[in-house]
């Protein structure tokens, strides 16, 4: 009896290189064509996106109302009374609240309107154009936002629920990729420098 194992079978480098390819199909390599992506899945993904961002916005714009009811005020022009703190004892024209709060200008007219009845705001000719208007905090308004401008901070980011910090910097961060140049589908890339 023979007890010696049969001696290995010589293989050539081109079976070789045939058995690897049928063994190993690429499975760790990248594809070498481009996955074409499905237009139609695509543009269903973002409109879904969209309907829920828009559903949560007039969730959230509701209980702003509600939340900023004792001023009498809209989520607008809580913000647009914000935008004016920043902006100094110099103000804005209109144009540029507008611009920061990515609304049309005769929006942020009507948000400077609204504050100027609640004697929050006033206007003032332009130093360098007096076909221009700025408007400005009042010293009431200044007081108003240093009194109790944190409270209501507190009460609009509430509305947020129980979303962690981290969460609700990822949330900024996702919404300001919407491009917010929105006159028409193609609008600008310009982006808005607060929350609206």
């Amino acid at each position: 009896m023979n007890t010696m194992a049969p001696a290995p079978e010589r293989t050539s480098p081109a079976r070789l290189e045939r058995t690897a390819r049928a063994v190993h199909p690429g499975w760790l390599a990248p594809p070498k064509r481009t996955l074409e992506i499905d237009q139609e899945a695509d543009e269903s993904a973002r409109f879904s996106a969209f309907r829920e961002l828009m559903r949560t916005s007039c969730a959230l714009d509701r209980a702003a109302v509600d939340a900023l009811a004792d001023l009498d005020l809209t989520a607008g022009a809580f913000f647009a009374l914000l935008e004016l703190e920043a902006a100094g004892p110099r103000g804005l024209a209109p144009s540029e609240l507008a611009r920061r709060l990515a609304v049309a200008r005769r929006t942020a007219t009507l948000y400077v309107d609204i504050l100027t009845r609640q004697g929050w705001v006033e206007r003032q000719a332009h130093p360098d154009d007096r076909r221009m208007v700025l408007a400005r905090l009042t010293p009431v308004g200044t007081r108003l936002l240093n009194e109790l401008g944190e409270a209501y901070r507190r009460r609009l980011a509430a509305l947020l629920g129980d979303m962690s910090p981290l969460q609700a910097e990822r949330l900024r961060q996702l919404l300001s990729l919407i491009p917010l140049g929105c006159d028409s589908p193609n609008g600008s890339d310009e982006r808005a420098t607060s929350l609206n």
